[in-house]
């Protein structure tokens, strides 16, 4: 390797003893020389040298004033300086920016091994430069791979939202409700439904197996079998309807009952509201449904069973039916809530105090339920990482 090195002297005499001392290293210096501090700065600039051995005193503009201008260039700041002069020229000379100071006159071997050094720690520093050159250029690399994920995964997000019921949809069916849905990531393994059926009115929440890209593609499954079989089958029995979408969904995903094989699915509430009658049909895959009025909590059981590949996969699926009057409340949620860890002592929420969270706030509007939820779920997650996927469908029942 080659070292380019600018000596900045008026002197002629001092570069040839320079030169001399440096034909006892041999041939792996280029040695350039200027007259003024000037000089020195338009070939630093032309030339870019590994080093610089700067007189003080010299015509034009002096080393220090020649060094500070060097340093304000981005171009040649990091070029390494080292000053030759007399002692009291010190303090200048660190000030302006050099690393290194000879006085004079000097000797050849100070002058070698201060130069050695120099250089030694110019190749160290290049090849940091050169790593981290190297790393940038790779973070840069992982930077767009990332990108190109998130923003992948972001329109899933909206494909997600457009398969999901819209607003104006949900408030038609149930002009009072809320729903809270945090997704642990850009997109969620959790889905509502939401549907009318004669005089009947329908909503489900279901929770399926992962998180992410992998959840989001089981929703958009599940969205369009509830979709199918409410189009296609004339029942009003929430247990039936779980016993056919189960069927969709092992069928989705080859699932034979053959030991060892994936046991993907989902978990889900179902309620199918009559009205005028003021009862729930309900049916439930591993998820149950709360209603709630001034008389207290009931727990809408569900099967231990999910929507999928399970020990009793040919076991039917039950129904509930009870009444309700005006004004209650009914929830229908994912676990996510109830399993997330934080608080004082960083312990799952967990389901009686889910429960008593939802019997405190029943009788408050919808908003004002949706946004205590919400305050009280990130208060109590705090810095931890969030586990699960959040929904809860609450509505007003008349």
């Amino acid at each position: 390797m080659k070292y380019t090195i600018l000596i900045a002297d008026d002197s002629r005499l001092y570069f040839e003893e320079i030169e001399k001392a440096f034909r006892q290293l041999g041939d792996g210096y280029k040695l350039i020389w200027a007259e003024t501090g000037r000089m020195a700065y338009n070939l630093a600039e032309k030339h870019h040298p590994d080093l610089i051995l700067m007189d003080v005193i010299i015509p034009e503009m002096n080393g220090v004033r020649a060094i500070q201008a060097l340093k304000e260039n981005p171009e040649t700041a990091d070029i390494p300086v080292i000053m030759l002069s007399a002692p009291e020229s010190l303090y200048a000379a660190y000030e302006s920016g050099a690393h290194d100071f000879i006085s004079k006159p000097f000797n050849h071997y100070e002058l070698l091994m201060r130069v050695r050094s120099s250089l030694t720690l110019i190749d160290k520093i290049k090849e940091i430069k050169k790593q981290k050159e190297k790393l940038e250029q790779e973070n840069y690399k992982i930077f767009r791979q990332q990108k190109e994920m998130i923003d992948d995964i972001t329109y899933s997000k909206r494909i997600q939202n457009a398969i999901l019921p819209t607003e104006s949809l949900i408030r038609s069916i149930f002009p009072d409700h809320f729903i809270l849905d945090i997704p642990r990531n850009i997109v969620s393994g959790d889905f509502y439904w939401v549907g009318k059926k004669g005089n009947k009115k329908i909503i489900a929440a279901a929770d399926c197996t992962g998180h992410g890209i992998s959840g989001a593609f089981m929703t958009m499954a599940g969205i369009a079998f509830m979709n199918d079989i409410f189009n296609r089958y004339n029942t009003e029995d929430p247990a039936e309807v779980l016993y056919l979408l189960r069927e969709h969904v092992m069928k989705l995903l080859q699932q034979k009952g053959i030991e060892g094989e994936a046991s993907d699915g989902m978990d889900i509430a179902l309620c199918i509201i009559d009205e005028k009658d003021r009862h729930i049909n309900f049916a439930g895959a591993n998820n149950p449904a709360y209603l709630i009025n001034d008389e207290g909590l009931q727990v809408l059981k569900a099967d231990r069973m999910p929507i999928g590949i399970h020990v009793n996969f040919s076991t039917p699926f039950t129904s509930t039916c009870v009444c309700y009057k005006q004004n209650d409340m009914l929830y229908l949620f994912t676990d996510g809530f109830p399993d997330q860890f934080g608080g004082p002592e960083n312990k799952k929420f967990r389901y009686k105090q889910f429960q008593d969270l939802l019997t405190s706030i029943h009788s408050l509007s919808s908003n004002e339920q949706h946004d205590i939820l919400k305050k009280t779920f990130y208060n109590w997650k705090g810095e931890e990482e969030q586990v699960d996927d959040i929904l809860i469908f609450g509505i007003r029942l008349f």
